[in-house]
């Protein structure tokens, strides 16, 4: 399992730990994770330990490749992102969730723009795709922030939240970071 150093002067990326769960519970309980990410409501011990348990599974069969973002000083847990395959092999999803406390800080964007980079640029992947409820209008603006292109709005697409929801698709490509867009 080949697990990249992402990190920026502000963050670093890593994979998640046991030493993590209490952290991952306690974020989690923000009722605007649940709402607008695919993470249950409630969160439970049990959720997050699945996730810290699964995540070597997942990076090495590809399916998921998850990472807790941390304050690179303090080494605080800040939020998660990850990507996850779609149906076709050249083609990802990103997602991510951000703790309230470190909200409006730029990390989300931060930690999607090296993702991003790292996942076009090193795993040759030709398509990334963002999607974000559509009242989820801070996560819009992390998107364009991070150099994903909006295409639309895609009606009752994917469970978000406690339903079936329309969510904004964005999208980014290799042409868009040799353009500089997601830099």
């Amino acid at each position: 399992m080949n697990v990249p150093d992402l990190r920026d002067d502000a963050i670093v990326l890593r994979l998640p730990s046991e030493g993590d769960i209490d952290a991952i519970i306690a974020a989690c309980q923000d009722p605007d994770i649940p709402r607008f990410t695919r993470v249950p409501s409630p969160y439970t011990r049990e959720d997050a330990a699945t996730f810290v348990a699964g995540t070597e599974a997942d990076w090495r069969a590809g399916t998921s490749r998850s990472f807790v973002i941390c304050d690179r000083q303090t080494g605080a847990l800040l939020g998660a992102v990850g990507l996850h395959a779609r149906e076709r092999p050249e083609l990802s999803e990103i997602g991510y969730w951000i703790a309230a406390e470190a909200r409006r800080r730029g990390v989300a964007t931060r930690a999607v723009r090296l993702v991003s980079t790292w996942a076009i640029g090193d795993l040759g992947y030709v398509r990334l795709e963002l999607m974000t409820h559509v009242d989820n209008v801070a996560s819009q603006r992390v998107a364009e922030r991070a150099g994903f292109t909006r295409e639309g709005i895609r009606r009752s697409y994917t469970t978000i939240g406690c339903g079936l929801a329309d969510v904004v698709m964005f999208s980014l490509s290799p042409g868009d970071l040799a353009n500089g867009d997601a830099s």
